[in-house]
């Protein structure tokens, strides 16, 4: 089943009750609490504020928004792995490293890939899955090499995010897609060209298609919409009206 959600970062200038009055009326049902702004690793007070403003709204904290990128210290994976736990998400969203795949050498790819494994041996302890980020600047910027870093992990609980990359063409996105698709989490959902950012509608053909690809698995997956294109809540409301309506 696909269900919809948001992803807190997508307004960061809000606050935590405002995030969750704007997600409830958006009809929407998931979130992903960002840990840059909105619930900081190990912030206890913080973890409580969006725990208990999420359940008092209806929603399901579905995923701790992490800004860990693996390579840091296993104190550094302790915090975000507990804070996840203690938020009651489901599942920690991690950077799979600091450089693009092009920019790695053999050596650093293997530190990220080990590193990566004990993020999901200690997020396995809570019954945590653990997903990279799909993006630029990591080892998930191809839809290769992120399919090759989920093989060499190789762990029961490791996921894959995907959002379509903005920079390259249709064909390629489907690609991806389809490549990542037994590890897919969950998906950010948003129409962008570049740096430009468009009304979701805008990509209704390729995002019909994307769906199509996703529920095909018969699997749950968040689709989590993320960077409306005027930072407002009512983009953002008639942005979910339109995909409550493709998921119909």
């Amino acid at each position: 089943m696909l269900k919809t959600g948001l992803v807190t970062v997508t307004f960061r200038k809000f606050d935590v009750l405002k995030i969750c009055r704007t997600a409830k009326n958006a009809g929407l049902e998931l979130l992903e609490w960002g840990g840059d702004i909105h619930v900081p690793p190990m912030n206890s007070d913080a973890v409580s504020l969006a725990k208990s403003c999420s359940a008092e709204h209806g929603l399901i904290i579905n995923t701790y928004g992490s800004y860990y990128r693996c390579g840091g210290s296993d104190e550094e994976i302790t915090a975000v792995v507990k804070t996840a736990a203690d938020l009651g998400a489901k599942n920690l969203r991690v950077w799979a490293g600091n450089r693009g795949t092009a920019d790695t050498d053999a050596d650093t790819r293997r530190s990220v890939t080990e590193n990566l494994i004990r993020v999901c041996e200690q997020a396995s302890q809570f019954g945590l899955t653990v997903s990279p980020e799909f993006h630029g600047g990591t080892l998930t910027d191809h839809w290769e090499s992120a399919v090759q870093l989920a093989r060499d992990v190789a762990a029961e609980n490791l996921r894959l995010y995907w959002q379509p990359n903005q920079f390259r063409d249709d064909e390629y996105n489907l690609t991806a897609l389809r490549a990542v698709l037994p590890y897919l989490s969950n998906v950010h959902v948003f129409t962008w060209a570049g740096h430009d950012k468009f009304p979701l509608i805008d990509g209704e053909r390729m995002w019909r298609q994307y769906i199509d690809i996703i529920a095909a698995d018969g699997r749950d997956h968040g689709m989590l919409m993320e960077f409306v294109c005027d930072d407002t809540e009512e983009q953002l409301y008639r942005d979910a009206q339109v995909l409550h309506r493709w998921l119909a």
